[in-house]
């Protein structure tokens, strides 16, 4: 049900976590960054959230590093021009699904917040072969914005 809200709002929506412990909202953001039309939707609908943060954090996860890129460099320069000093870090997978990775660097950082786009593969390959969108809602443990 939350990927049905998340796809015919058109709007982003924000969740929060049955077991949430009542922390202030948006002292300190992670924002999952892929490159995608659905992750810069996320990042620009949440930038009124992002702009009063003390602390953004920009993960890119990404099977294979390629050291001529800077992940993130993209979308780092559009939040500095709107006032978000974002810090960039690049985390090869390794194995690990790219949701636990995220969630894990979320938990130690200390984040209060996740931003992400959601489903931007098609729903039937979301189902068959599981995706960020969906293993972050099954196990987000912070308040966490989703865009398509």
């Amino acid at each position: 049900m939350p990927g049905s809200v998340v796809l015919h709002t058109g709007r982003p929506v924000l969740f929060v976590p049955y077991a949430n412990a009542a922390r202030a909202l948006a002292n300190h953001a992670v924002v999952g960054w892929n490159g995608s039309r659905e992750s810069a939707r996320a990042v620009f609908d949440a930038l009124p959230l992002l702009q009063a943060c003390e602390t953004v954090t920009v993960i890119c996860a990404t099977e294979e590093s390629d050291e001529r890129r800077i992940e993130g460099a993209e979308i780092a320069a559009p939040l500095a021009r709107h006032g978000v000093r974002a810090t960039v870090y690049n985390e090869r997978t390794m194995g690990q699904r790219p949701a636990d990775l995220l969630l894990s660097r979320a938990a130690d950082l200390g984040a209060d917040m996740i931003v992400i786009g959601a489903y931007g593969r098609s729903r039937a390959r979301e189902f068959v072969f599981g995706g960020v969108t969906r293993d972050i809602m099954r196990s987000m443990t912070v308040p966490t914005l989703v865009s398509h």
